[in-house]
């Protein structure tokens, strides 16, 4: 028992040395993530804007579609590779703020759903690292499961309506959460503006507002369909953040409704780029409290 002990505390070390060693590139990579994923919300944004308007290209999109989308731009090969390794950055990332914890968020309740959060985003965003590459390595890429596919695939499983729910409330409870710390300003505690960013602080937290409140309505709207889902036992109600989008453009006034939303979708492509220059990433912190 102690020998096994040992191993397990001389790993621990062995992997904390590496992380702390690799810290500055970490840093590095996970603020090019966060560009390019501010590239990828400003694609998704735009594209719903201009479905919104009523213009030839528009389109109700997710991650995925709108990388599809960038591919067809000139070089689009490339820049889809350039995005593939961001995302891989920022989904490590995430990975390292749900194990090391350097925001400090703890281990009570709250704290543990946030850093179960962070962890869902890595893993989101490795599945869009890997759409991506396929993409620009020119492999046959289909469509991945939808959203109903994977509620069905829930649904099979033991206690699978209980599993779906969770879920369901999971995303609802971000989405209020984003919603919150759109109203409160609450993001502006992980930013160190400086310089020009300090100049004209109103309009960026004013930015980041928009864009997180926007992100929050299109989670709680998707976490609400996988709720009901999941009451009803049935996958055909669930939707994407693209059925959501779209799901906003059939209610009355529906076109300014996703038109509110598209933009701050575009705000928080902008947002990401904020926090790409002025986030507080420190993974040394993380180490240290581990």
């Amino acid at each position: 028992m102690a020998d096994e002990q040992q191993r397990v505390g001389d790993l621990r070390r062995a992997g904390e040395q590496a992380v702390q060693e690799a810290a500055p590139g970490l840093e590095a990579l996970a603020r090019f993530g966060y560009a390019c994923r501010g590239a990828v919300y400003l694609t998704v944004g735009g594209l719903a804007l201009t479905l919104a308007a009523g213009r030839r290209g528009g389109a109700a999109t997710d991650t995925q579609g709108a990388v599809r989308r960038l591919e067809d731009l000139p070089l689009g090969e490339v820049l889809v590779g350039v995005l593939a390794l961001g995302l891989v950055g920022y989904a490590l990332w995430q990975l390292l703020r749900a194990v090391l914890d350097p925001e400090r968020l703890g281990t009570d309740a709250a704290g543990l759903a946030r850093r179960l959060g962070y962890l869902a985003s890595g893993a989101v965003n490795l599945g869009a690292a890997w759409f991506a590459v396929r993409l620009a390595t020119q492999a046959r890429v289909e469509d991945g499961a939808s959203a109903q596919d994977l509620a069905a695939q829930v649904l099979a499983l033991p206690a699978g309506q209980v599993l779906l729910g969770l879920g369901g409330a999971a995303l609802l409870g971000a989405g209020v959460a984003e919603l919150v710390s759109a109203a409160k300003g609450k993001f502006m505690a992980f930013i160190a503006l400086r310089g020009v960013g300090a100049d004209h602080a109103g309009t960026l937290r004013r930015v980041g507002q928009l864009g997180t409140a926007a992100r929050g309505t299109v989670l709680g709207l998707v976490g609400a369909f996988v709720l009901v889902a999941a009451v009803q036992g049935e996958a055909a109600g669930v939707r994407g953040t693209g059925g959501a989008l779209n799901w906003l453009l059939n209610r009355p006034g529906g076109a300014w409704l996703l038109g509110a939303v598209a933009l701050g979708t575009v705000c928080y492509g902008l947002w990401c780029f904020v926090q790409a220059r002025y986030r507080h990433i420190q993974v040394r912190s993380g180490l240290d409290a581990a």
